[in-house]
């Protein structure tokens, strides 16, 4: 009698013993399955990140073309200003992911912000820009019906251009980039 309750005692820290490492083998899956959860969404937090930091740059590109196109005396010698060009001589479609573009003087680099002494990005944000030609308001568009007093064909005789501005910027890795294309008129 008393070999038959050691057995069962025996069972029965053996049952026991088999429990605790099955919960723990099930405990130890969803551990392994809730790290890869949060290594993955690290990940796309990180690109992200990366990529709002490459659009900021490519704002700050095209802020920085746009003061450069008030900057102009006149529209005309475009091709002797790194980054600028006359019409129709610009890179366009596929041809702005091409490295070539975005080095040199085929575009213009932007000066970086600093925050504690480093720069915000490890390259530069970049743009070019393109003379396309005189800017015309579309006839019968309603908010180019404009009644002004004391206005005649002397008064504010200006000319309107249009330029193609297309910006570059990247990440904080320079990994990732987004590219920015804006149409831009300005009076001469």
């Amino acid at each position: 009698m008393m070999g038959q309750q050691f057995h069962l005692a025996i069972f029965q820290k053996g049952a026991a013993l088999l429990t605790s490492l099955l919960i723990l083998l099930v405990l130890s899956l969803l551990a392994i399955s809730s790290m890869q959860n949060s290594s993955m969404q690290e990940r796309m937090v990180s690109a992200q990140r990366e990529g709002f930091m490459a659009m900021e740059g490519a704002e700050l590109a095209l802020r920085e073309a746009e003061l450069a196109i008030e900057a102009l005396a006149s529209p005309s010698g475009f091709n002797t200003i790194d980054g600028f060009y006359e019409k129709g001589t610009a890179p366009r479609g596929g041809s702005v992911f091409n490295a070539s573009v975005w080095a040199g003087g085929n575009s213009v680099s932007v000066t970086v912000p600093t925050v504690n002494g480093s720069a915000l990005f490890p390259e530069s944000p970049r743009y070019f820009v393109e003379y396309v030609g005189e800017a015309q308001l579309e006839v019968g568009n309603e908010s180019a019906d404009v009644n002004m007093t004391n206005y005649n064909h002397e008064t504010g005789a200006s000319v309107a251009k249009a330029f193609r501005i297309v910006a570059r910027g990247t990440g904080a890795t320079a990994e990732g980039q987004r590219i920015l294309e804006e149409y831009y008129r300005r009076e001469f």
